[in-house]
């Protein structure tokens, strides 16, 4: 039975497969006739590119040649000035070379007499000065015995300086680190609150006087200036640029906005670039009340 159905199956496929190689040889001709149309346009398309390439090549060789021509004509045009000009110029210098050998001839006889005449006028001063140049040698001995001396002095001067100037920034430094070690001991020791500030009024230093007046703590106070303490304070006053003490009176507003007054003395230069503020006889801030305003209070009382 499978095979029954398989040879019918396989007589139908026999009969189909004309149909289908025919519509194969269709399509492929149908293919082959496109692929022929399309590679006759591109041939067609190549051959008219070919034809303008030639045509814009044939030109510019002609104005190329032209050009070329152009320049040719002008090359030899010039090369014939300048070999005019070097026939001139050397007729020029020819002309200029007698006259030349002529002069120099002339100048050398006339300096072999001015030398025949110095020469005799020198042997004539070498014998007149030659007593002189005994006298001269002992003087110019002596003079060289005396800038000796005055060298030698001025070489132990010069070492002297030298040595003051090198030693200059370690007395500087012994310097700064005495009175750095002195503003310690003052800072530690007094009583009062005092300060110390940079050029730009930031804090640098602080007592614990200064650290309670201004409600700061040791940990933080280099992160404020002094403005933000001394509010409204006129830092103009050439007074404190100056390293006499100053005492004028100012208002202090802590950190936490309290608000006190005291006397401010400033110094500048204790340590380079470092300023000292000192607070003396703190009281807190008492706001007087008008006239006006005091009369009413005692009318209410």
């Amino acid at each position: 039975m499978a095979i029954t159905k398989f040879r019918s199956q396989l007589s139908i496929m026999s009969e189909r497969a004309p149909v289908y190689l025919e519509k194969a040889e269709i399509t492929l001709t149908r293919l082959q006739k496109s692929a022929a149309d399309e590679l006759k346009e591109v041939r067609q398309q190549s051959e008219d590119a070919c034809r303008k390439l030639r045509a814009s090549s044939r030109d510019a060789l002609i104005v190329a040649n032209e050009r070329v021509t152009r320049l040719r004509s002008e090359v030899s045009s010039a090369s014939r000035k300048v070999i005019v000009q070097v026939r001139m110029a050397q007729e020029t210098a020819a002309t200029l070379g007698r006259t030349g050998v002529d002069k120099v001839q002339k100048q050398r006889h006339e300096l072999e007499n001015e030398l025949r005449r110095l020469g005799a006028g020198c042997h004539d001063a070498i014998v007149a000065t030659g007593g002189n140049i005994a006298g001269l040698g002992s003087q110019v001995s002596a003079a060289s015995k005396q800038v000796a001396m005055k060298l030698q002095k001025a070489r132990k001067a010069v070492i002297g300086l030298a040595r003051t100037i090198a030693d200059k920034p370690r007395r500087m430094r012994e310097a700064r680190w005495a009175r750095e070690n002195d503003l310690r001991s003052l800072l530690a020791s007094s009583l009062d609150a005092i300060v110390v500030t940079d050029s730009d009024r930031r804090l640098v230093a602080a007592n614990a006087k200064a650290l309670e007046l201004f409600g700061i703590s040791e940990f933080n106070f280099r992160n404020f200036t002094l403005d933000a303490f001394v509010p409204n304070f006129d830092w103009s006053d050439p007074s404190f640029e100056s390293q006499e003490a100053r005492l004028n009176r100012c208002k202090i507003r802590s950190l936490d906005g309290g608000l006190r007054v005291a006397e401010c003395q400033f110094v500048a230069g204790i340590v380079p670039r470092r300023y000292l503020c000192k607070f003396l006889n703190v009281a807190p801030y008492k706001i007087t009340l008008p006239t006006r305003a005091k009369g009413m209070r005692a009318q209410r009382r």
